[in-house]
């Protein structure tokens, strides 16, 4: 499918969607609560008594923005190359394959995000990756909209490749893609913004990713809970988390005299 646009055309559309999300819904999103409401915030914050200074604040927004735009122009040439030219897998008549398949692709894409996702994150919280580039992302302990996209830009240009890839190995159909990709970044913010909202079917509460940057190295997974529970690394009651536990989202048992040397509090519901 062929719309006939230029390279310049497809570059300049990415950028202007990505900044009046990022700029203007994040920034009006941030406005309300963060500036026009902090006084409330108790009754609406997460992390209700903790706020980033200003300069943590307003770097997050500038590194976040740089990273959203080097993302955005990127995605401009790829979708470029993927209506002009054929690049990818996509295909545009649904007719083609049926709704049992549809559905399929769209599990597909969603669980390959995922395992992404899940297996690079909690790899970037490996000592060195984490000390050396994730660290980054982490001075945000009380996430904000801005800190979605706020870290070490290599880091970014990875955790966008993966959302990309499907397109390129995954037979699916343009608006099933388009939908995934979508509820990602949704989501994603969703879960970086701190602010207290309901929870989604399967995806839990955004408390979940909150609690990561709160804890540092637990909660991993990115859409859902999912892989944090095959592996043991959902946060749980009982047990003691820092910037310096390199543990595997486990954690210290406190008061292990009371509790055994092997005691296993209760996952934390979210």
């Amino acid at each position: 499918m062929q719309l006939g646009f230029a390279l310049w055309q497809y570059i300049a559309i990415t950028l202007v969607g990505a900044n009046v999300l990022y700029v203007g819904v994040g920034g009006a999103v941030h406005w309300w609560y963060y500036v026009k409401n902090k006084s409330n915030a108790k009754r609406w914050k997460i992390q209700s008594s903790k706020f980033l200074s200003k300069k943590l604040d307003r770097e997050a927004m500038w590194l976040g923005l740089f990273n959203m735009n080097l993302a955005s122009g990127a995605f401009g040439v790829i979708g470029w190359g993927v209506f002009e030219h054929g690049w990818s897998r996509l295909y545009y008549d649904f007719g083609s394959h049926g709704w049992d398949y549809t559905l399929l692709s769209m599990f597909l894409c969603w669980l390959f995000i995922e395992t992404c996702a899940f297996y690079l994150h909690a790899g970037g919280h490996i000592g060195w990756f984490y000390k050396n580039i994730h660290s980054i992302h982490h001075r945000y302990s009380a996430p904000t909209f801005w800190t979605i996209s706020a870290m070490h830009p290599l880091e970014w240009i990875l955790h966008s490749s993966y959302i990309i890839l499907p397109a390129f190995i995954i037979p699916m159909h343009l608006y099933v893609y388009g939908f995934v990709v979508a509820m990602t970044f949704v989501l994603g913010y969703w879960d970086h913004c701190g602010i207290k909202l309901p929870r989604i079917p399967l995806h839990g509460s955004n408390k979940f990713h909150d609690d990561h940057h709160k804890y540092f190295h637990v909660n991993f997974g990115f859409t859902c809970s999912l892989f944090d529970r095959i592996h043991n690394t959902i946060r749980r009651d009982g047990h003691h988390y820092t910037e310096l536990s390199f543990n595997g989202g486990k954690g210290v048992v406190k008061k292990p005299e009371e509790l055994g040397s092997n005691a296993v509090g209760p996952v934390v519901d979210y």
